[in-house]
């Protein structure tokens, strides 16, 4: 609950005390650090509901305040107003701009109240009372009792108003708030010239980037058809030579020579690799197309780090001079997700970290990130993998090829297919390595694992109404986009100007602003919204932003998001998520 402390007070008894109670309300925010838009919006506020109590209620009180918030910071700069006259006919019709006035009456009200944040009106045959509020952003520190005490005297030692002098600054500030629009509207005209010759440029590169699109899909689904029908076809050839292999070290048709078993076991090592190879493919073109199969199933974390542990240690008795360690975590914790794949994955990883410690250690462990995620980490003192070559790793058939090791064993498919079955499991694969010490690779994953049929964004973004307020048709059509799948309600604006009556007519669930708009900077726009309305806002720009940007924006809004960043699709999907779902919890 916020508090108001007095600060001063005009009373209104002739015409002269209307400049008076401006100039004193210019003056409080000024003294505030309002900036210039501000003070003029403040100042002109109360100058219109002083001329209403001179003109229709003869005499009144203006009562200035500061708003402090449950800590004692500076919210807000506040006023009453009150009078005894007859009140106010009509109030809502006037209010919501539908009551018409030949006098012009009501008019004046109405642009007081658009121009403050909060505002309260009470009227009858008794008086009326009006209580309102501008925000100061970001909240600060309430002046101290010395400095509100050194103000009010400099308010009460600043004399009798001089009102030609004021309406001589009202004309300055008219003159440089006109000299504003004027540029911002050569600005927009020049704008809407590049833009109404670069659209159709525009319309034609994404149509281009649409067939490209589809060309790449149909080339991934050719290979992963290709990938798919091949390893088919090699398996039975593979099984039969690898049976044989068995068969005839087996001796089952005569004891072979040693330097019979010597070639058979090479044949066998051989087959035994390339059926690894194919294995591989086929997963990697069902993990590629989308056809590859989740069973999702309950079993314990520890139970499943024994399995890791035996497989482990099967693997070290081929490198003796690597120590392979499993380390079970403190405590149980059920998973619900498929058992096969992540062991597969984390298959892949010991493998390739025992294949890349010449001699060293392997340490294997997992943790509980929060509590509906873990994370494994497959950690390795061997070769390591140089800067330029880490995204490299995660490329289909690529192997780092190192002076250290004159032989790499397996496929270059590991990697690549653990990271695409991190993906279907919902989890994510990354690493960290520096060369010559070692790597560490981070396998993150939900404990519970749900379809990609029943994704929870479907179920909180349904129906929902987001306004884009962006004067770039791309950025809107790349919004749009990403937003297709769930059937959200989309509003767009090209300037701070069209948006202001999207925003309180259609009071939108989410509201992404740009920061470069042709009119109003986005920022001012911001400043201009109701409180309320802010914890709607996810600033969306490519701007640079600064650390003191961020802090001055990031309690206006309820996150900043960077147009720029590789993965923004997903970033803006997660942030609306985030703001829609925390908005549904409030209420």
């Amino acid at each position: 609950m916020n508090s108001r402390r007095p600060l001063t007070s005009v009373t209104i008894r002739e015409e002269v005390d209307v400049v008076a109670c401006r100039q004193c309300a210019k003056r409080i925010a000024e003294w505030l650090g309002m900036s210039r838009l501000e003070q003029i919006r403040v100042a002109t506020s109360v100058s219109e509901l002083a001329r209403n109590i001179y003109q229709y209620a003869g005499t009144g009180s203006f009562q200035f305040q500061l708003e402090l918030d449950e800590r004692g910071q500076l919210v807000a700069m506040g006023f009453e107003a009150r009078d005894k006259g007859p009140g106010i006919a009509q109030i809502d019709a006037i209010l919501d701009g539908s009551y018409v006035s030949a006098t012009g009456m009501g008019v004046g009200l109405r642009g007081a109240h658009r121009l403050m944040d909060s505002f309260e009106i009470d009227t009858g045959p008794a008086g009326t009372r009006i209580s309102a509020a501008k925000r100061v952003h970001p909240p600060r520190p309430a002046p101290s009792d010395a400095s509100v005490r050194a103000f009010q005297d400099a308010l009460a030692h600043e004399g009798t108003v001089d009102p030609f002098r004021e309406i001589q600054v009202q004309g300055e500030e008219l003159m440089l708030t006109n000299a504003e629009l004027v540029a911002k509207q050569q600005e927009l005209e020049a704008t809407n010239l590049e833009l109404a010759s670069t659209n159709k440029g525009v319309v034609a590169l994404y149509s281009e980037l649409e067939k490209t699109a589809q060309d790449l899909q149909e080339a991934s689904e050719s290979k992963s058809r290709f990938f798919s029908n091949m390893t088919h076809e090699f398996r039975t050839p593979i099984n039969i030579i690898e049976n044989m292999s068995k068969l005839l070290q087996s001796g089952a048709d005569g004891t072979l020579n040693p330097e019979q078993r010597k070639q058979v076991g090479f044949i066998s090592d051989a087959v035994s690799e390339l059926s690894q190879l194919v294995n591989e493919l086929l997963d990697l073109a069902e993990a590629q197309s989308g056809r590859m199969d989740v069973v999702p199933g309950a079993f314990g974390l520890i139970d499943f780090m024994l399995q890791l542990r035996q497989f482990g240690l099967a693997l070290s008795t081929r490198y003796p001079k690597v120590d392979c360690q499993v380390h079970l975590p403190d405590r149980d914790l059920p998973m619900n997700t498929d058992r096969n794949r992540l062991f597969q994955i984390l298959r892949n990883l010991i493998s390739n970290a025992i294949k890349y410690t010449p001699q060293g250690e392997v340490n294997v462990r997992v943790f509980q990130t929060d509590e509906h995620c873990v994370e494994f980490l497959v950690e390795d003192t061997g070769i390591g993998i140089a800067e330029e070559h880490q995204a490299q790793v995660f490329e289909e058939f690529c192997r780092i090829r190192s002076p250290g090791l004159t032989h790499i064993e397996g496929t270059g498919l590991g990697l690549p297919l653990a990271k695409r079955l991190a993906g279907l499991l919902k989890g994510d694969l990354s690493l960290s390595s520096t060369l010559g010490k070692g790597s560490r690779f981070f396998v993150r994953l939900p404990r519970e694992f749900h379809r990609q049929d029943e994704p929870a964004a479907l179920a909180v973004l349904k129906g929902i109404t987001v306004l884009v307020i962006d004067d770039n048709a791309a950025d809107r059509y790349l919004v749009g986009r990403a937003l297709q799948p769930f059937d959200v309600v989309l509003i767009e604006a090209d300037t701070a100007r069209a948006s202001i009556d999207k925003l309180h007519a259609v009071r939108p669930d989410v509201i992404l602003l740009d920061l470069d708009l042709p009119d109003i900077s986005g920022e001012d726009l911001l400043e201009s919204m109701d409180w309320a309305m802010h914890q709607r806002v996810i600033v969306n720009t490519a701007k640079a932003l600064g650390e003191n940007d961020r802090e001055r924006l990031a309690p206006m809004c309820h996150a900043i998001l960077d147009k720029s960043r590789p993965d923004y699709s997903e970033a803006l999907i997660e942030a609306i998520e985030r703001l829609v779902w925390s908005h549904a919890h409030e209420g």
